[in-house]
């Protein structure tokens, strides 16, 4: 048969078996592609920034502070989302398609600096400012339209490098500090951790892989070095140049309810995992599961973290039980992977409290590959029964990968041609499907896909434009409803084993752009998800999660956007919400990554009493009888103190303030009878935003001063107690 009469043939059959589709909600996850891309996560873009690169010594890093600030002249690329080899004026993606970054973003620092920039568009620096009363520059910068559906027409506008020169952070000290670049249309004060959109993004998934997010592959320092828990991404860091951090992961699983799949890093010692185990106690929300993976494809040798572990395997006293449990290193590899699967497993349930055996919250997983490596499946459950009992008492499941390529295609073959030469390698994936299937009945397990969908990267070059353009064809679509629907979940695919053994699957990810490497993005552009015609793999991951369509809508009532509440005092926050095609179920309520609280009956509002002076983000989130939802866009309120007067401590407690009026650079705080004295102290303007914060550990110290304008000012005293003193000094200048 030709490549164009098979390529008729399958797509015949797969339009056959398609046209009742099935949905298998909660099964459906998807992986988040690495922070920085074009998923657009933060608001705040200075997270995801490049590295600071010196201008003096080129090629260089710049020199840092403790806090990793630059403390010279330097230059930052802030994004680039140029199609894959457009820098050699040569892209893959024959649409040149990127994301659109355009519009104004508000930049600021602590310092001065002049700034120029270096990007692939004529960007414009508007209303630049610095105030010496907070040391801090304000800039606009215009970036022009050209990414989108208007690329290839204006321009690949998708790279953004500035420079900052003659750097002045206080008194001749080069550097500047507390960079933030916010994206067009958020507010410069919105502390929002993640865009509504990407947020919304994300409704139809079961479970979220956080594999590319943390930057899991070849993140470790070579055995036997080890990583402590000291030694992970900081959410203070001025970047995330370890990927997220664990704290921002925990605020997403919280926002969304959503199951988490995350990857332990290949080297992280034992206390590590039991501190990230107590975080996730104390922090995540108890109705999220959380599957454990050691690394992520440690069967890899193109990994480090395939060398790590064999090194272990050779090497490690600690191991030295698997070294002696057989003679086989192909076998021991994967065998001390199934030790650290439930070595994790045990300290997550001692911290939570919740049984591996229960099969409910924690779920170790046991991830290899189907193959050539099919064997070791079976060799890993028979050595866990033997050595630690029956394997559904010690892990959930065990994880296969069942990408399908495009296979032998013809080196000329048009796109509808590779989409059905891909769907055939699907077909051909089934044999081996239902032997790891049996595999995990044998046990009780689920047998799960720790990742998967269409691949046809590698790398080479050849017929680049239709492998790509193949990607996003209406035939796609059909392709992976086949592949899931009827070479995954259904009975035949089961085999022999219980239908419902083949359980969750994670879609590659969420959103990414296309190269020789792989188009593994669910969609190229979130904003395609307005119009899903433009994301057909994402349209068919909606279908199978039966999650997808007629969203419910939201609004927020109160408190109002840039309002200002008190603290200590109780609030209502409200919000109005219709759903299109059912009922609303519930509206949860956030305030920053905390759920405050849940109404499920009209009208929807919750009391609110803040408690922390500061900026805070609030946002809703309306989910209907199917389980769809929908955030509210964000708003930001401010929670300062009502400063008309003044409140002084109690009995023969007293706050002084000396000198006052103040001439110098710093005032000194006393505060009697309170030793010792643990909380928090503040100078807020008349409008009671906070210019200066610190903690105070005694009862006498200094505030510093320096950069204020002469005036009248507050200083407010805030002890662990939650009793809190304001008293009014004053600011003179020559």
């Amino acid at each position: 048969m030709s490549i164009k009469s098979f390529a008729f043939a399958a797509s015949f059959l797969l339009l056959s078996v398609t046209i009742f589709s099935q949905s298998f909600p909660g099964k459906i996850g998807v992986g988040l592609d690495g922070i920085g891309g074009g998923a657009l996560e933060f608001p705040n873009v200075t997270l995801t920034a490049g590295a600071w690169q010196s201008v003096a010594n080129s090629g260089n890093l710049a020199t840092t502070d403790a806090m990793g600030w630059p403390t010279e002249d330097f230059r930052v690329v802030f994004f680039d989302h140029r199609p894959f080899n457009a820098w050699n004026n040569a892209p893959d993606d024959p649409e040149k398609y990127v994301v659109d970054p355009s519009g104004t973003y508000s930049l600021s620092f602590k310092g001065q600096a002049t700034l120029t920039s270096w990007c692939d568009a004529p960007i414009l620096f508007q209303n630049q400012q610095y105030n010496p009363v907070n040391n801090t520059t304000t800039v606009d910068i215009l970036f022009p339209p050209g990414g989108g559906p208007n690329a290839a027409l204006i321009g690949n506008y998708g790279f953004f490098m500035l420079n900052f020169l003659q750097t002045d952070y206080e008194n001749g000290s080069p550097g500047v500090k507390e960079i933030r670049l916010i994206r067009p249309g958020y507010p410069h004060n919105t502390p929002q951790i993640f865009r509504t959109a990407y947020l919304n993004a994300l409704s139809p998934f079961s479970t979220l892989r956080f594999m590319d997010f943390i930057r899991t592959n070849n993140s470790d320092g070579g055995y036997p070095n080890t990583l402590s828990w000291n030694e992970r991404q900081q959410p203070n860091a001025p970047r995330y140049k370890q990927g997220a951090p664990w704290e921002t992961i925990i605020a997403l699983a919280n926002y969304t309810g959503k199951d988490i799949w995350i990857n332990i890093p290949v080297d992280a010692d034992s206390l590590y995992v039991v501190n990230l185990a107590m975080l996730m106690h104390t922090t995540l929300r108890p109705d999220v599961n959380i599957y454990l993976e050691y690394s992520n494809e440690v069967w890899n040798g193109g990994f480090s973290q395939f060398q790590y572990n064999y090194a272990a395997v050779l090497q490690s006293p600690e191991d030295a039980d698997i070294r002696a449990s057989t003679p086989f290193d192909d076998r021991r590899r994967a065998r001390r992977v199934a030790k650290q699967v439930i070595k994790f497993g045990e300290i997550f349930e001692n911290v939570m409290g919740v049984s591996v055996s229960s099969r409910t919250r924690i779920r170790p997983v046991f991830a290899w590959q189907i193959g050539g490596w099919l064997p070791w499946y079976e060799d890993v459950l028979n050595w866990i029964n033997t050595t630690y009992g029956t394997p559904k008492e010690y892990i959930f499941g065990i994880a296969s990968a069942p990408y399908f390529s495009e296979g032998s295609a013809d080196p000329n073959a048009t796109p509808q041609e590779i989409v059905a030469a891909m769907s055939a390698t699907s077909d051909e994936n089934v044999a081996r499907i239902q032997i790891v299937a049996q595999y995990a009945a044998q046990w009780g397990l689920k047998h799960l896909q720790y990742e998967s969908g269409p691949d046809n990267g590698g790398g080479s070059t050849t017929n680049i434009g239709n492998r790509i353009t193949a990607n996003r064809l209406p035939e796609m679509k059909t392709a992976i409803l086949h592949n899931y629907q009827d070479n995954w979940f259904s009975e035949n695919a089961n085999g022999t084993a219980l239908p419902g053994t083949n359980d969750l699957i994670n879609y590659f990810v969420l959103s990414g752009k296309v190269s020789r490497y792989g188009c593994w993005g669910a969609t190229e552009d979130l904003n395609y998800l307005q119009d899903l015609s433009h994301a057909p793999k994402y349209a068919a991951l909606c279908e199978l999660s039966g999650n997808c369509g007629n969203e419910p809508l939201i609004s927020l009532l109160s408190p109002l956007n840039q309002s200002i509440v008190e603290p200590n005092t109780t609030h209502s926050i409200s919000a109005e919400t219709t759903d299109p095609d059912g009922t609303i179920q519930k509206v949860e309520f956030f305030v920053g990554a905390t759920l405050l609280g849940v109404d499920s009956i009209a009208p929807y509002a919750i009391s609110w009493t803040p408690q922390q002076i500061g900026t805070v983000a609030i946002l809703a989130k309306a989910i209907d009888n199917q389980g769809k939802y929908r955030f509210t866009e964000t708003n930001v309120v401010e929670v300062a103190l009502n400063i008309s007067g003044t409140q002084e401590p109690s009995g023969s407690t007293q706050l002084q303030i000396s000198p006052n009026p103040a001439g110098g650079n710093e005032i000194e705080l006393f505060v009697t009878n309170r030793d010792p004295l643990h909380g928090s102290v503040s100078i807020l303007d008349l409008m009671g935003r906070v210019i200066r914060n610190k903690a105070i550990h005694e009862p006498r110290m200094k505030m510093e001063l320096s950069g204020l304008a002469a005036g009248t000012y507050f200083l407010s005293l805030r002890e662990e107690s939650g009793e809190q003193w304001v008293k009014k000094f004053v600011v003179i200048r020559p």
